[in-house]
């Protein structure tokens, strides 16, 4: 795909290419740090899930108040590992970053990166990144934590959580035009659809999704996640027997994922 494009060499200019089509990426940088660098999350301000109490039912204003807190996260310096996540979470990064700052995100790791970011140590050497927690995805998804009487936890959320999109027809890798279609109309739908009074009885099939409905509503077409797992297993196997030394090491963990350049590829190809 980078050659067919004619990216060159220049991995400045690779990885901005990447971040305009939702590919996900890392970008690691090896780093020689004291062992208390590393500082717990605890210390960190978190944006989380909003937790909340059953029977509970959002209304657009809930909404609005979930786009706020997500454009005050982008704001932060280790908002930019949102845009390296790819896929919907990259989308929605977008949606409150926008595509004139993404030059920003391919500057370099952010202050909080070795502190409470990815930590991974290769061959001697200890490479960081910025890298969202769980939670913070959950929260990019606009999820609502809702705790039952016998101690079980509901999740639903205004968007798909990343297990859904990844079984969903629209995860081919990249940001398809399909992808953006399927966004923009759901947009549409959460700004004229939800209802704007609370405590109605009517079903909001707008609002916020378990897993399972999101599952549901996103099949499109069936084959998509098992072609994605085939070509993640060939591209898998590919790097196992030819990525070797230096470079197979920036293969695995500075490159994207193989498998979603690939589906690229070939698609332009058919």
């Amino acid at each position: 795909m980078c050659l067919r494009h004619d990216w060159g060499s220049d991995i400045t200019k690779i990885a901005l290419n990447l971040l305009q089509k939702g590919i996900p990426f890392k970008t690691l940088q090896a780093i020689a740090v004291a062992p208390d660098a590393r500082r717990p999350l605890t210390e960190l301000r978190s944006y989380s899930p909003t937790y909340t109490l059953p029977p509970f039912k959002a209304v657009y204003a809930d909404y609005v108040v979930y786009e706020q807190h997500r454009h005050e996260f982008m704001n932060q310096p280790r908002a930019r590992a949102a845009l390296l996540h790819g896929g919907l979470v990259w989308r929605l990064a977008l949606h409150s970053f926008g595509f004139d700052d993404l030059p920003s995100v391919v500057e370099g790791i952010s202050r909080e990166a070795v502190p409470f970011g990815l930590m991974l140590p290769i061959n001697g050497q200890t490479y960081f990144d910025d890298e969202l927690s769980e939670e913070e995805v959950d929260f990019m998804c606009g999820t609502y934590y809702s705790y039952n009487n016998d101690g079980t936890v509901d999740k639903i959320s205004w968007w798909p959580r990343p297990q859904a999109w990844a079984a969903s027809g629209l995860n081919v890798g990249f940001w398809s035009t399909r992808c953006e279609d399927w966004f923009q109309k759901c947009l549409n739908n959460i700004r004229q659809g939800v209802s704007r009074i609370r405590n109605t009885p009517i079903n909001d099939d707008n609002g916020p999704m378990s897993a399972t409905r999101w599952k549901r509503s996103l099949k499109f077409n069936a084959g998509t996640n098992k072609m994605m797992k085939n070509i993640d297993a060939a591209c898998s196997q590919y790097l196992a027997n030819n990525a070797t030394g230096e470079y197979g090491f920036f293969s695995r963990y500075l490159c994207v994922s193989l498998n979603e350049l690939l589906l690229s590829f070939c698609r332009e190809l058919a």
